[in-house]
């Protein structure tokens, strides 16, 4: 009798771990812990904040990573970083509805400037910037697939709060075309970007860094 109970607490302590696991297979395992701080998550969206204004006001002249005056560009263009935040909107009671809105209305503009200042250069020049948006874009379609597609674009949410002008024509045109991209096929829009990425690898535009950089995140998220 002792040995049969035994045997059913086994197999029922294997069923809730089993379950357990099946719960969090829609998120990929990240090499660091999640944000579970709305102190981060704050941090995180006032850089978005002064990075967007900064490019609104400079729209031709996006910030290079790790140079002087982009400490907002490390924060906000940083995959690993929009990760855990991305983790962090995910969980509930971290990141209200309008926050979620403003972090995923926000990156677009921004991803779709540098990934235009890359192809316009002729992927001689932001390189690392480039990787790391393809990062951002993965992530997100990765960590935050329901929420993608209640979130409301407008021209409104594309406006800094304390910024005379609101984002170019074209920089906005483009920037909800992406996200519209996100929307419509999120599957379809994930191995786009991979495939596209996978390519890039493949290539010679990158510099041995950049590269291996990009074969890491294309590690995580194929």
């Amino acid at each position: 009798m002792n040995l049969l109970l035994r045997t059913r607490f086994v197999l029922a302590l294997c069923a809730i771990v089993m379950l357990a696991a099946c719960g969090r297979a829609t998120l990929p395992v990240l090499p660091y812990p999640a944000v579970q701080s709305s102190s981060l998550l704050s941090q995180y969206v006032l850089a978005l904040r002064a990075m967007e204004k900064r490019q609104i006001a400079y729209p031709d002249e996006p910030l290079w990573l790790r140079d002087e005056g982009g400490r907002s560009v490390d924060t906000v263009l940083n995959a690993d970083n929009a990760a855990m935040i991305f983790y962090g909107l995910a969980q509930a009671g971290l990141g209200s509805e309008k926050v979620t809105n403003e972090v995923l209305n926000s990156l677009p503009p921004i991803l779709q400037r540098y990934e235009t200042a890359f192809e316009r250069s002729q992927g001689k020049w932001y390189q690392d910037e480039y990787v790391e948006t393809i990062g951002i874009q993965l992530a997100m379609l990765t960590v935050l697939q329901p929420k993608l597609s209640n979130v409301l674009p407008g021209p409104e949410r594309m406006i800094y709060r304390g910024a005379s002008k609101a984002v170019p024509p074209p920089a906005f045109d483009n920037a909800q075309q992406l996200l519209q991209f996100y929307k419509a096929s999120q599957t379809d829009a994930k191995n786009s970007i991979l495939a596209k990425a996978r390519e890039l690898t493949g290539s010679e535009r990158l510099k041995p860094a950049a590269k291996d950089r990009l074969q890491a995140i294309l590690a995580r998220y194929s």
